[in-house]
């Protein structure tokens, strides 16, 4: 007999209002502030840097198909709770307030419009991010997507005078502070810096290509990596699906930096299964307390199990030379 319990079906019932309740939070995802903004092809800060041909297809007056808001949602939703936290103990924050912008590039100048998870008066503005795990970002620090919005919204901020009187432009500060949504990892991470104008002029540079490409009736860069347009974005089925998997150079950062840590984790892996065998040999009938730890061997018994196990891809990364 197996060991593990069946899993659960649900009722009709059951189903129902599992299907209620994820419609409704489809429902209220895309026809958020944000969302109707791309539905009347408005550019935002926070579309900024991250993909070229998705921000062509918006001004071109191309719709993005309705996808898949959940992990949106829930990223929302605890940006929410963070944020009102942290107005608790800054009462004078300011909280979700509308911030706009002019980027003057070669080509134009573009107005874009933003909302800032905080400000707060003494020239700081931060801007929460929730993701799976903090390993990336510790090591990489912000997106070039990220590293736009928050300097944007820096600047808007002390243009529009929402700092304490005597804040200069070199005393503003901008930040990222990533938090585990899966509360693996406790700490939470935070990126700082002072407002710098150069990348207000490399997001205008970057508009600027968008607006050559649209003006030319031709795609422009898709840069974020193919898995992740497939899982994130509407246009994917007639932007990149027939794109062929033919193996090349990888450049994206993220990806190379993900590759290392993969890589790293493999490592450690064995290195912990190789101390685990050396250190079990030496405790073989051993048991007490070390005053931290309780030492005991507990005997299990034989069973048998018994299960299919469903197919799934493996990822396999070896060194090339």
């Amino acid at each position: 007999m197996s060991d593990y319990a069946p899993e659960r079906v649900m009722s009709e019932a059951e189903e129902a209002l599992a299907e209620a309740v994820y419609g409704a939070i489809q429902a209220s995802s895309n026809y958020s502030e944000r969302s109707q903004q791309s539905a009347d092809f408005k550019v935002g800060i926070s579309d900024l840097g991250f993909c070229s041909e998705k921000v062509r297809r918006m001004v071109a007056g191309i719709p993005e198909p309705i996808t898949d808001k959940l992990p949106a949602f829930i990223g929302t939703a605890l940006g929410d709770h963070i944020e009102e936290a942290c107005c608790a103990m800054w009462p004078d924050a300011i909280r979700q307030a509308t911030v706009s912008l002019v980027l003057n590039g070669d080509g134009g100048a573009y107005e874009v419009t933003g909302h800032p998870d905080l400000i707060r008066p003494d020239g700081l503005v931060i801007d929460f991010k929730s993701t799976r795990g903090l390993s990336r970002q510790r090591r990489t620090g912000p997106s070039q997507q990220q590293q736009f919005q928050r300097h944007c919204y820096g600047f808007a901020a002390w243009k529009q005078g929402l700092f304490n009187p005597g804040i200069e432009i070199e005393d503003v500060q901008v930040a990222n502070v990533w938090i585990d949504r899966a509360a693996d990892d406790r700490e939470l991470y935070c990126h700082m810096e002072p407002l710098s104008l150069d990348v207000l002029e490399q997001a205008a540079m970057w508009l600027d290509d968008v607006a050559y490409d649209y003006r030319n009736g031709q795609e422009a860069r898709k840069e974020p990596p193919r898995e992740m347009c497939a899982k994130a974005c509407g246009h994917f089925a007639t932007c990149r699906a027939l794109d062929t998997d033919v193996e090349g150079l990888l450049t994206d950062e993220d990806v190379l930096v993900s590759v290392d840590m993969y890589r790293e984790g493999l490592a450690l892996e064995r290195r912990a299964k190789k101390l685990k065998e050396e250190a079990k040999s030496s405790l073989t009938g051993v048991s007490g307390s070390t005053g931290k730890f309780t030492v005991r061997w507990v005997h299990v018994g034989p069973s048998e199990v018994a299960f299919t196990r469903n197919a799934y891809d493996r990822l396999d990364i070896r060194s090339t030379l």
